[in-house]
């Protein structure tokens, strides 16, 4: 079992290189974050013909989030608790007893023309708590939870190719690192941290400063598992060469490899 998650930064834009990561790699489960798309214009009909069902919570322009499956799923909630209905960044999706959830965590910064303006900032740490009690909610209704996205934080300093530079941003203030550490709290397991890699490992690379040939990322995205699942992980990390392509992403897709015998 194979599951990917990549920030897209807009479906549409990316269509051929989605196209192609799903003929090379086959997943089983893709979470897609910043589609940029609604039921109108998602392209459905392009992923059902590489073979997947496409299951989305989708804004015009902005945020959008989506789960696409080998095996038909059931769209179980697109709002976590605390989350303006305006801006689309959750999406639950269950097959039997498993939730799929792919999640799309605000970025927090200020408007430029304000920068003392918090209320975004506020508004990441809200979402945060209400992410938190929804998939408390999961847990305690028996349900294995595998959770994928682009979660908008530096958890550590070797997360980034210069912690200084973000130091005091809203990546990686200490009150969204304690956010961030109560959902890695929960019974799950971190599959991009799961191995010993060398470092660093990075999955977003600025389009500016010529960032990803100079090395210059961040570790933004993961994918998490249930820690009974732990002993079926076998393999996971970043495909950097789809950076790499022409027309990228500013995102690498995260990925992890599960052997058969897991619960799903």
């Amino acid at each position: 079992m194979q599951i990917i998650s990549w920030n897209v930064a807009s479906i549409r834009a990316r269509l051929p290189l989605l196209l192609r990561l799903l003929a090379e790699k086959q997943p089983d489960i893709v979470f897609l974050q910043e589609i940029k798309a609604t039921e109108e214009t998602f392209p459905f009909e392009a992923v059902k013909s590489a073979g997947y069902f496409a299951y989305i919570h989708g804004q015009k322009g902005f945020n959008g989030v989506a789960v696409l499956s080998k095996k038909s799923l059931e769209v179980v909630q697109t709002n976590c608790a605390e989350e303006e209905n305006t801006q689309a960044r959750f999406i639950a999706t269950r097959f039997q007893k498993t939730l799929f959830v792919c999640v799309y965590a605000p970025n927090g910064a200020p408007p430029m023309n304000n920068p003392a303006d918090n209320s975004r900032l506020l508004y990441k740490l809200s979402w945060y708590k209400g992410l938190k009690q929804t998939l408390e909610g999961y847990f305690n209704q028996g349900f294995s939870v595998v959770l994928g996205g682009d979660f908008n934080v530096i958890e550590s300093d070797e997360d980034v190719y210069d912690p200084d530079v973000f130091r005091f941003g809203p990546l990686m203030v200490p009150p969204v690192r304690k956010a961030f550490q109560q959902i890695t709290n929960l019974p799950f397991i971190n599959t991009i941290k799961a191995f010993p890699y060398q470092k660093p490992l990075y999955s977003y690379w600025d389009f500016q400063m010529l960032a990803f040939q100079r090395n210059c990322g961040i570790l933004l995205d993961f994918i998490f598992i249930p820690n009974a699942w732990h002993k079926n992980l076998i393999q996971s990390g970043v495909y950097r060469e789809y950076r790499k392509s022409e027309k990228p992403s500013d995102h690498a897709p995260v990925y992890c490899l599960l052997n058969d015998s897991s619960d799903s």
